[in-house]
């Protein structure tokens, strides 16, 4: 690997970090900002503000794991219906490949191990190897 790919493929790995250590800097700095400000308000205003905010990351908390709850539905019913479509295709691929009398991997298999020690006996009697 040359200095200049290696470079780059370093980069790409740092920059997930870096994005997700500036991402947890910005969010400690908000709620940092919103907690002395909340501390410059009166007491009610600042009761109500707090109970908003906390219903907000309640329901951002509860949308989140919905989303993800979706999202693991829809791949459990994506992997449900690739199953589905592979029994289907091979319901149908196999009656047409026993009627064109072609041989399935297994037969093919088979008769290669029975080809090979057919060939290990011939060579272990003593016969002539055969031609190439």
């Amino acid at each position: 690997m040359t200095a200049k790919t290696a470079k780059a493929g370093s980069w790409r790995k740092a920059l997930p970090r870096r994005l997700a250590e500036l991402r947890r800097t910005t969010e400690r700095s908000v709620r940092k900002g919103l907690d002395e400000t909340l501390d410059l308000l009166p007491p009610v205003p600042r009761k109500v503000l707090k109970r908003l905010t906390a219903n907000v990351d309640r329901a951002r908390d509860d949308l989140e794991k919905t989303g993800n709850r979706l999202v693991a539905e829809a791949r459990k019913r994506a992997e449900r219906f690739a199953e589905d479509m592979q029994k289907r295709v091979e319901s149908s691929v196999g009656p047409l490949m026993n009627r064109l009398d072609v041989a399935s991997r297994k037969d093919v298999d088979r008769l290669q191990r029975r080809l090979h020690e057919l060939e290990r006996r011939i060579h272990s009697h003593g016969h002539a190897s055969p031609p190439a």
